[in-house]
């Protein structure tokens, strides 16, 4: 394959004499272009990510294999840096291999990949890819995504849930796959998705939980599934789930966790799994309970971990792999959110930090790395005025169309060389939202036109 790969670049090279080089690309640049670090609401994935600014821009970053970034591919591709793919949104949501996004219209769009009936379609052996943010409801307040299920709440406190239903995590008293939307519930206020998981939040504070309960998720003391919400706590002021561990607060900044604590994640100062809810801390005013890890910030804006720390997502220097207990990390925040082995937090000043796993570039810092154990700074360029229109064929982002884009694209193909953002949607010569080898062959032909 290398000496494949050696001659191929080697042909295209020796071309470039007898063709005349290159074609330049005509661009209007920007006119002003400013650093932001301001962020409004972020969320951490599996291997991305997602964040929105002030202004109403989304923006996500990390691993794109099935379109999550929404940038209109679904190449294999690690985005270090954040991308913009879309304005007037207030809120965002990233698990897995999909991004969630509402307006301020309240219409939920999705990108990345439909498993199980997402949309409506009952072709569950076959995935789909939105490479683009897709509308999916209207009059929408708040969603959330499961491993494989949907969940959201409208406008009139309803909660719809569809998707996967393998241990009844939709809640309709069965197991059948859900193909369309499926109203659950009513008088709700909040609700989220974890691996198999359902967990809601009622407006008189009551906290209904179902589907997977094999750690205990469910709370409700047994480790059975449950089919249909069950009641587990009163008083409830908000919920986090992603995978196993259900993380509740009270109305009076009370704690409480149970489910699985394979590393400590639930605060109980031991690894035991907790089949119903105990108090863990009090003086909390947000949690964000990640896949194997929690983040707490209390009521004096401290910052607080337990769980696993081995890629140093708990922003404080070190990798103890770990904590039963919670573990205060210096600064002072106003929010935390914890995804797969990743943490963001964001300061008073609006600034947003990271920490944790970045092999697919999800902590948005422009490289990529096993792991950044201290909480970084990220931050995105703006531009104000005209944006410049895709280079279609520059794929090296230097403004010429010529045979460096060919083999470099083809090496990229092979997995011998990686491709910019934005070298990647230069890259899509046939608009197709795939990079393959017949954009290759597009540029080819482009430079010899």
């Amino acid at each position: 394959m290398k000496k494949l790969l050696a001659f191929t670049l080697s042909f295209f090279m020796m071309l470039i004499p007898v063709i005349g080089g290159a074609k330049r690309v005509e661009n209007e640049p920007c006119d002003t272009v400013e650093l932001s670090h301001e962020w409004a609401q972020f969320s951490m994935g599996d291997t991305h990510s997602a964040a929105i600014q002030p202004e109403g821009l989304g923006y996500a970053w990390g691993y794109n294999y099935d379109g999550a970034i929404g940038n209109g591919i679904t190449a294999s591709s690690n985005t270090t840096t954040p991308y913009n793919w879309g304005s007037n949104i207030r809120a965002v949501y990233a698990n897995r291999k999909t991004t969630l996004s509402i307006d301020n219209n309240d219409v939920l769009y999705l990108c990345g990949e439909r498993w199980y009936g997402i949309g409506g379609s009952s072709d569950m052996l076959v995935p789909y890819y939105y490479t683009t943010p897709t509308q999916f409801a209207t009059n929408v307040r708040s969603a959330s995504m499961g491993f494989n299920h949907l969940v959201y709440v409208k406008n009139d406190n309803t909660l719809w849930v569809y998707g996967e239903n393998s241990h009844g995590q939709i809640g309709d008293n069965t197991t059948n796959n859900c193909y369309t939307a499926k109203q659950i519930l009513t008088n709700v206020s909040y609700a989220v998705a974890g691996d198999c998981i359902t967990a809601a939040v009622k407006t008189d504070g009551t906290l209904w939980v179902w589907g997977y309960n094999g750690s205990g998720q469910v709370g409700n003391g047994s480790t059975s599934d449950k089919y249909t919400p069950v009641q587990v706590l009163t008083n409830v002021f908000t919920v986090s789930v992603m995978g196993d561990h259900v993380m509740a607060i009270k109305n009076d900044g009370s704690l409480w966790a149970w489910g699985l604590n394979s590393y400590g994640q639930l605060g109980t100062g031991n690894t035991s799994n907790v089949t119903s809810p105990v108090q863990v801390m009090t003086g909390v005013a947000q949690v964000s309970a990640g896949m194997y890890h929690t983040g707490v910030i209390k009521s004096d804006g401290t910052l607080w971990f337990a769980g696993n720390n081995f890629r140093g997502q708990f922003g404080n220097g070190s990798t103890a792999s770990t904590n039963t207990r919670f573990t205060q990390t210096a600064g002072s925040y106003l929010a935390v959110n914890c995804g797969t082995n990743t943490t963001a937090v964001l300061s008073t000043e609006g600034q947003l930090y990271v920490a944790g796993w970045n092999t697919y570039g999800q902590l948005g810092n422009g490289t990529t790395g096993a792991s950044f154990p201290t909480l970084s700074p990220i931050d995105v360029w703006i531009f104000n005025g005209v944006d410049p229109l895709p280079l279609l064929g520059d794929v090296n982002c230097d403004g010429v169309v010529d045979f460096c884009d060919v083999t470099t694209l083809y090496a990229f193909l092979m997995n011998c060389a990686l491709l910019s953002n934005q070298g990647l949607i230069n890259a899509n010569m046939n608009q197709d939202s795939r990079v393959d080898m017949n954009d290759v062959s597009a540029i080819y032909m482009y430079i010899l036109s």
